[in-house]
């Protein structure tokens, strides 16, 4: 990567200018669920996938649904595996041969008809890790928190959506913790460039040499990373380009394309559409949440990748998902797109999230409010166990498959023109009221009135003289 670096002085400040147009705020949303990376793992299993395989099942261990009365056993498919650590179906075999080698992970044919389920061994994995913190064996106690903290040791936020953009496990892991430091360094007012020695990479995700550099090489390639020496001794920095970031994330080919190929410069080292040797997890839908088709328990060994499937988490995984149920009220409120035309967001999204979505419904056209009606709909009745974008993510996905038919968005579509009917005979009797007001107000209606009243009272008068001189004898 030598040929790659640039003297940070020689870079003009317009080039900073581009971040801001990419907004973390922006950008957040659009990343979906995130899943637990604890590094001390790695040191146990030598090898980062592994540890992956490994955390995830410590988590599902911990929050899977029934998991004490199924004696720890939780039901996993090599689609829902895949979804979730961006492990090919043949890394997620290798990883679990090697957690079998270790005594960590059990896998067993259960039910009927027969499916594939996990057992991790808590007590082997709790003395194991006590071993490497020199603690007591026997002071594994999976139910405390404050032990399960001290065992595995610090977690890293891996984000499952950046293994897909940046082609493989290695480099989405690297992104998610970059991503993360450029968060923190927006938060203190600070550059975008952090510090990306191979020992501190090493130490904070548990990558060696050659696959930071393979990881760093992807990086590069799809234009989402810049490295340069900066300060007296010069020390290795990188940041990340947020505007292709969000191109990809935004399914925005031809943006990252642009943007990406800015890395195509003489003075750049390396090529925007050079094929990186040896990659493992490379997937052919990167960016889709949801797959079209129904997945498969069994299959053989195929090349490294498939479509991601958020239904299959949502409908049936084995436990809980990982970030916080949406439950806010089902109250929309209108939205306008940048090219133009108005859509009703639902109201619990919060800004960020519906100017990302914004930016997911650019190509849908006039399916876009079809889409949104949906995901009110799915708020509605609290289906959506992710985040909002994620799941419109999904949606959108569904919709460009052809399989997309809409259950709750009608409702929601009616009822929201109902709400406009209303709304439109209040303002029409609103504004007939005052009309009457204001003509009410003019000398010829006050007039106009004030004789009406004396013809009033004359008749009563008169009315009142003919009923006296009757009562007369």
């Amino acid at each position: 990567m030598a040929e790659d670096l640039r003297l940070a002085d020689e870079e003009p400040r317009g080039r900073a200018a581009a971040f801001d147009a990419a907004p973390l705020s922006v950008i957040w949303p659009l990343l979906g669920r995130h899943i637990a990376f604890h590094r001390r793992l790695v040191d146990l299993t030598s090898s980062v996938k592994t540890a992956l395989l490994l955390s995830q099942s410590v988590y599902w261990t911990r929050h899977g649904r029934d998991i004490a009365q199924t004696g720890g056993w939780f039901h996993k498919t090599t689609e829902q595996w895949e979804m979730e650590t961006g492990l090919s179906a043949k890394e997620q075999a290798t990883a679990r041969e090697v957690l079998r080698g270790l005594a960590l992970l059990d896998d067993q044919r259960m039910g009927i008809p027969a499916r594939l389920h996990f057992r991790l061994n808590v007590d082997e994995l709790g003395m194991r890790l006590a071993d490497r913190i020199a603690s007591h064996p026997h002071a594994a106690d999976w139910s405390d928190r404050v032990v399960l903290a001290e065992l595995l040791g610090p977690s890293v936020a891996f984000h499952r959506t950046l293994a897909g953009v940046a082609g493989g496990v290695h480099a989405g892991l690297m992104l998610s913790r970059a991503l993360h430091l450029t968060r923190l360094q927006v938060r203190h007012r600070l550059d975008h460039w952090i510090a990306s020695s191979a020992a501190r990479w090493f130490e904070e995700i548990g990558l060696s040499r050659r696959e930071q550099e393979t990881a760093r090489r992807d990086l590069v390639r799809t234009g989402l990373w810049e490295e340069c020496l900066r300060g007296i001794p010069p020390s290795l920095v990188a940041r990340i380009r947020l505007d292709c970031l969000l191109a990809l994330l935004t399914d925005d080919a031809s943006t990252a394309r642009s943007l990406g190929s800015r890395n195509a410069d003489p003075d750049r080292g390396v090529a925007a559409d050079k094929a990186s040797p040896n990659v493992e997890s490379r997937l052919r839908q990167p960016r889709s949440l949801v797959s079209p088709k129904p997945p498969d328990q069994f299959r053989p060994i195929r090349p490294h990748g498939s479509a991601e499937s958020a239904v299959l988490l949502m409908n049936h995984s084995t436990g809980e998902s990982v970030q916080p149920q949406h439950t806010a009220s089902p109250a929309s409120s209108p939205d306008t797109l940048a090219g133009g035309g108005e859509l009703i967001f639902p109201e619990q999204m919060l800004p960020d999230e519906r100017q990302a979505a914004r930016l997911l419904l650019r190509r849908c056209g006039d399916h876009a409010q079809c889409l949104l009606d949906e995901l009110a709909g799915r708020l509605q009745v609290r289906g959506v166990r992710l985040s909002p974008v994620a799941y419109l993510r999904g949606l959108i996905a569904r919709a460009a498959a052809g399989s997309f038919v809409p259950e709750l968005g009608p409702r929601v579509a009616a009822e929201r023109e109902q709400r406009q009917k209303d709304a439109i005979r209040r303002r029409e009797h609103e504004a007939e009221e005052q009309r009457l007001a204001a003509e009410r107000a003019t000398p010829e209606y006050q007039a106009k009135a004030l004789a009406q009243r004396q013809k009033v009272r004359q008749m009563i008068d008169e009315l009142k003289a003919r009923m006296g001189t009757n009562r007369q004898p």
